[in-house]
């Protein structure tokens, strides 16, 4: 075995339906298919499918928003030619085999006060970047305008659009707005983009239009429903004929109105680790991607006529690579057949993460988790729409795809693909008739040093394969923190890392040819081992085999030469893990015992999060005090065995209490494999509590903090099972009732271990 390096830490019958090729829902062409020669159109039954051959179709993707607002601004920022900045980025978007794209042109950057729209630089980017996506094949949902201002993270600049006119919850209400809009709509759908020589309206990869980025309405349901007639009726006016959409998840008093329109689908989101913690988040978040809540889905009129679109989601904050299958599993569940990922990093920005500080996604600095991606994407072809895998831990297997939050593992393994995003000792289920393999980490087919990505692809029509190898990566600081365009979050290394490939097509002796501009390495492996830097290869169990048209293409649209590394990213000169030190564990402590403390001031409390169940402070709440500990419990010596848990009390003044709770006050934890369990809590004269930790019951799990949209729900089912003991705790928790009206005042000082 190679030494390893790291950085980073279902259904039979769908399965027999997509290896026969039964179920083939993706919707991407590829080089040489006319794409123009179909549209997409929306059935009676609210099913997305083709024109030229009926086939529903799925998508997966992601945003991306180079061509404006911040991340236009911050590629100027650093000298970036922003064309070439977005064609290495829609090459990665493209490697990862994803076939959806989505994006919120800002209409702050794209029309005058009248609703006119402007000939500019974003306009001719948005044009570039449409037409570079189409090249890849990969297809286009836009919605047309956001009204709000294209500042984020920064300051709003006054373009001098009508956006700037109205306030977001009235612009859809006030007749002279809307003639404004119904103008600019008019003018986006007829507006001809030079790249392709096609209208927006006539460009058949642009498969839908969504009226507006997350509506506010202030008007009646007949004014709402008016208004987006209206809308809708100058896109088709403007000879805009494919499916018109509109968000359902806002503004819940007026739902209905939306399915009374005159539209063809419904778009929703998803939040479900809600957004900003401003630190990374860790756990097992898997009971709380079981579910997509959609209450009015029984009794909605309409709501079976119209296709679902998911135009954005993410699970926000965190460095995880199992969750994107499993919110696609959910997703399809629900029956929607656009998903789309909210946001894609741009390369040159990514080591920084500031366009989106909360979310974090690019190929090369997030390597494992852009995998996740590219395996989301297959489990999206592949998964019926409302196929039903139950709730977790039983719905971890899913077709081809396997999730599992103790290895932060992503699989997908299918008799022509195997794709991992960390160390797997999984076999593929059939070696010798593999075309592609992807991975980060080592597995039976690939052992490697590194901690970039990599794929291998077979060359069609050849027994060669094309290898693409991408740098390591090193996080030095967490990248849902504060951000700065000075201030590195992550680092790409460009360096040589041993390989070991074992394909009985290739032999241990194959031979190896670099062929990326620059990259000209010619050698031959030992046992098997070869060492590459970052580029792209050929490989061969002979040397005729590295004779290969450099014209041809792999999975992806992937040009045989082609690669995009980043630019040199500087290296600190220390590097400093701020996650190494933790001055909350009391190293003075009695050795049977763990603890931490809160600080007294409740403004304060040492990071932990307090969350409110309720908003309204006329109704009756709840209060959650979560902490993770996971690392903490790590740090116990595993001679030790602490059986109980123990809090202590305070009020207001920083006095340790013993005044009785309010009744329902709990004290809890929630274990790796995300069930929650608690106790009521009883104070002695001493203001403590303490229980054992066998004598906890499970009760429901509380998504926190809350998910988005405000529909959803917020709780999990109950395991069945007794928790094994203190080593399985990653979270301990403190729930305390709040009456209308009154604050809580009595805070835990203390929780402990012993």
């Amino acid at each position: 075995m190679i030494e390893k390096n790291r950085i980073f830490k279902s259904a039979i019958l769908v399965c027999l339906l997509y290896a026969t090729g039964i179920v083939n829902m993706s919707a991407s062409s590829t080089k040489g298919v006319d794409r123009q020669a179909y549209k997409i159109y929306v059935d009676k039954e609210g099913v997305m499918r083709r024109s030229d051959n009926k086939e529903e179709v799925s998508y997966y993707g992601t945003n991306y928003t180079s061509p404006f607002a911040y991340s236009y601004r911050a590629l100027g920022y650093l000298g970036k030619d922003r064309k070439r900045a977005i064609d290495r980025d829609i090459y990665h978007i493209s490697r990862l085999g994803l076939n959806a794209f989505r994006l919120h042109p800002w209409d702050a950057e794209l029309a005058d006060s009248a609703g006119n729209l402007i000939s500019n630089d974003h306009l001719d980017l948005l044009d570039y970047t449409i037409a570079e996506f189409e090249k890849r094949g990969i297809d286009i949902i836009l919605t047309a305008q956001t009204n709000f201002g294209n500042g984020y993270p920064e300051k709003n600049i006054d373009t001098g659009a009508f956006t700037y006119d109205y306030d977001k919850c009235n612009i859809h209400d006030d007749p002279e707005a809307q003639e404004i809009q119904s103008r600019y709509l008019d003018q986006l759908a007829r507006h001809v983009n030079p790249y392709t020589g096609r209208s927006y309206a006539k460009d058949n990869a642009i498969i839908a239009m969504e009226i507006n980025n997350e509506p506010c309405h202030s008007g009646s349901k007949e004014e709402v429903t008016a208004y987006i007639n209206k809308m809708a009726k100058s896109l088709k006016k403007a000879g805009f004929d494919k499916p018109i959409l509109y968000n359902v998840t806002h503004n819940p008093g007026v739902t209905s109105a939306y399915y009374d329109a005159d539209i063809d689908g419904t778009t929703f989101q998803w939040y479900p680790t809600s957004l900003v913690a401003g630190h990374e988040r860790k756990g097992n978040l898997l009971p709380a991607f079981d579910e997509y809540t959609i209450p009015w889905k029984d009794t909605m009129k309409n709501y079976d006529r119209l296709a679902k679109v998911v135009y954005e989601f993410d699970p926000a904050d965190v460095l995880y690579s199992h969750l994107y299958p499993a919110v696609v599993r959910t997703f399809r569940k629900e029956g929607f057949q656009w998903i789309t990922q909210f946001a894609y990093d741009p390369i040159d920005l990514a080591p920084y993460n500031t366009e989106y500080p909360t979310h974090f996604l690019n190929l090369v600095y997030t390597p494992a988790k852009a995998l996740s991606m590219m395996i989301a994407a297959e489990a999206a072809k592949e998964i019926p729409r409302y196929a039903d895998y139950g709730n977790y831990p039983e719905n971890t297997k899913f077709g081809n795809t396997r999730i599992d939050y103790a290895s932060d593992l992503s699989e997908y393994n299918s008799p022509e693909k195997f794709l991992y995003t960390n160390n797997t000792d999984t076999k593929p289920v059939n070696l010798s008739g593999l075309k592609q393999i992807a991975g980060h980490g080592s597995s039976p087919v690939v052992e490697y040093e590194g901690s970039g990505a990599y794929f291998l692809d077979l060359v069609p029509g050849t027994e060669t394969w094309r290898l693409e190898v991408m740098p390591d990566t090193e996080i030095i600081d967490d990248p849902f923190g504060n951000t700065d365009l000075k201030d590195a979050k992550v680092v790409a290394v460009n360096r040589k890392n041993k390989m070991r490939i074992s394909l009985p097509q290739l032999g241990e002796n194959y031979f190896l040819k670099g062929i990326n501009k620059g990259n000209d390495l010619n050698a031959t492996a030992t046992d098997g081992i070869i060492e590459v830097a970052p580029g792209a290869y050929l490989i061969a169990s002979n040397r005729e085999g590295l004779d290969v048209d450099t014209d041809a293409v792999v999975a992806g649209n992937i040009g045989v030469s082609e690669y995009v590394g980043p630019d040199n990213d500087k290296m600190p000169f220390t590097l400093l893990d701020p996650r190494r030190g933790d001055s909350n564990l009391d190293v003075n402590a009695i050795p049977e015992a763990w603890e931490f403390k809160f600080n007294q001031k409740r403004t304060n409390w040492d990071e932990a999060p307090v969350y409110e169940l309720t908003m309204n402070p006329d109704e009756d709440g709840i209060l959650v005090i979560r902490r993770y500990v996971g690392d903490k419990i790590g740090r116990i010596p595993e001679e030790l065995n602490p059986m109980t848990l123990n809090v202590r009390f305070q009020n207001e003044s920083g006095d340790v209490v013993s005044t009785p709770l309010p009744v329902g006050s709990e004290l809890g934890f929630v274990t790796t494999d995300g069930f929650t369990y608690s106790l009521p809590i009883t104070l002695d004269v001493n203001g403590n509590f303490s229980a054992p930790i066998s004598s906890f019951l499970p009760r429901k799990g509380i998504v926190m903090p809350a998910p988005y949209p405000s529909m959803l729900t917020r709780e999990y089912p109950a395991s069945s099972l007794k928790p094994d003991g203190l080593r399985d705790i990653e979270f301990v928790e403190i729930i305390i009732p709040r009456e209308k009206g009154k604050e809580v005042t009595l805070l835990p000082e203390r929780i402990w271990v012993e």
